[in-house]
């Protein structure tokens, strides 16, 4: 218990009472409310001023300033380490993930060796920091294979790991058990969207769910883009995720293989070609090159080392191009995107081609 300065309102007229204090940031967060029959007891960081005495008075409800004794409002952890810091020996507590990534009500957490036999108290733990949380799953191993997904293990949490994710107001619903989704990627999922122009056709190989796809054709009515994937699971999601945003005029989804879009639905006609799936980008840099038209811009994603030399990769990507008979005309970004593991990062170059 705990004792502050307090005003006692009639229950009637609380919630016009409670915003104004609320407005003003008298209420102390850290005490809870008080309740009986018929009033309700506020705790105060400080004491009300006559102005704000006099606007509840206003309101026929009689106030009553005095001091009383509260009962402390528990504070949720901060971070992982506040959380799990009484549960965990001291000498494993540098072995807590530093981050972990949310989808929807899910989270996904990596786990290093040392730390695994505290895995379901981490899963309560960020449960804790963020209520709505309703799973946490663990990653067990690396992206791979022809559909991109991980193997999971769920920690704590109920229900499957269908979820519905938001992103700049795009709706994406999935299951991380069957399709690849990546929430660290949306600020370059942004980035590329920036630079789409008017009337544009778009193609992105490896669409998954249409993060890239929705995205561009809900910021810009005049698109239009074709949005490939080979796992049937990413597909069907995307037809979903195309209703859902109201975008069955813009997003043409399509199943089957990036690397005979050119001979299929596409052909050669884009102005702009995405290809996020970093680990074969360069087997499928002369299909990405079939697909655009006379001039076009393809947004290039490959893994490297942290200690390669991102000219020379530019340099790869030049010299795969001018073998496929098109010219480099620009490279208008290079860089490092994000680490995907110690010492292993992920690099976008956007090239302009003739």
């Amino acid at each position: 218990m705990k004792e502050a300065p307090a005003i006692e309102v009639p229950l009637q007229r609380a919630q016009t009472i409670l915003s104004m204090l609320r407005e003003a940031e008298l209420i102390n967060t850290e005490l809870e409310l008080c309740r009986t029959n018929k009033t309700l007891m506020v705790p105060l960081k400080q004491l009300p001023s006559n102005q704000i005495i006099s606007h509840i008075r206003e309101l026929n409800a009689s106030a009553i300033i005095t001091t009383q004794r509260f009962v402390e409002s528990p504070r949720p952890p901060r971070n992982l380490v506040e959380a799990v810091n009484s549960q965990i020996p001291l000498n494993l507590l540098e072995y807590l993930p530093r981050s972990y990534d949310i989808i929807g009500d899910i989270a996904i957490v990596d786990l290093a060796e040392p730390i695994q036999p505290f895995a379901t108290t981490i899963g309560k733990a960020i449960q804790q920091i963020n209520p709505h949380i309703r799973l946490v799953v663990r990653k067990l191993g690396v992206v791979s294979g022809t559909y991109r997904i991980r193997n999971l293990e769920i920690l704590v949490g109920t229900g499957c790991t269908e979820t519905e994710h938001r992103e700049y107001s795009c709706r994406y619903v999935l299951d991380l058990s069957t399709v690849y989704f990546n929430p660290r990627l949306s600020s370059e999922r942004m980035r590329v969207a920036k630079q789409v122009r008017f009337d544009e056709t778009v193609v992105d190989m490896f669409a998954g769910v249409g993060p890239f796809s929705i995205l561009i054709a809900k910021m810009h009515s005049n698109a239009r883009v074709y949005a490939c994937d080979i796992n049937p699971a990413a597909v069907k999601y995307l037809k979903q995720n195309i209703i859902l945003n109201r975008l069955e005029d813009r997003v043409m989804p399509i199943f089957g293989d990036a690397g005979k879009l050119g001979q299929e639905e596409v052909g050669s006609q884009a102005d702009r070609v995405i290809m996020n799936l970093p680990s074969k980008a360069e087997t499928y840099l002369p299909a990405a090159l079939n697909l655009l038209g006379a001039e076009g811009t393809i947004h290039y994603y490959t893994f490297a080392s942290r200690n390669d030399c991102v000219d020379d990769i530019r340099l790869n990507v030049q010299d795969v191009i001018q073998n496929a008979g098109r010219i480099v005309r620009s490279f208008s970004f290079v860089d490092v995107i994000r680490e995907i593991a110690p010492g292993r990062v992920q690099i976008a170059i956007d090239v302009l081609v003739q």
